[in-house]
């Protein structure tokens, strides 16, 4: 069992939806952001995005990895990131 855990920071997100894509491309074969298993909700009051990763992801590595770098076991949601919001802590095995 895996030991990293997911670090969201919200104020970095800009609302790209590219972890959206990402995920949802490489479980699907197609860009279809409700099969992701990360959601990027919007609060328009507070003019701010907020990522929330699925329970299933936060227990156990889905295998989605950059196909560059699959050996690393870092999800493919961090790695497309541009702007540091989903980051890992503790140890990735």
């Amino acid at each position: 069992m895996n030991k990293m855990v997911f670090k969201i920071n919200e104020q970095k997100c800009r609302g790209c939806r590219r972890c959206e894509a990402a995920c949802s491309w490489t479980t699907s074969g197609m860009t279809n952001p409700r099969l992701a298993g990360i959601k990027i909700f919007k609060s328009e009051e507070e003019g701010r995005d907020y990522p929330v990763i699925n329970q299933t992801c936060y227990q156990d590595f889905c295998g989605k990895a950059h196909p560059k770098e699959k050996g690393n076991n870092v999800p493919l949601c961090v790695t497309t990131c541009l702007f540091g919001a989903i980051t890992l802590e503790g140890e990735v095995i």
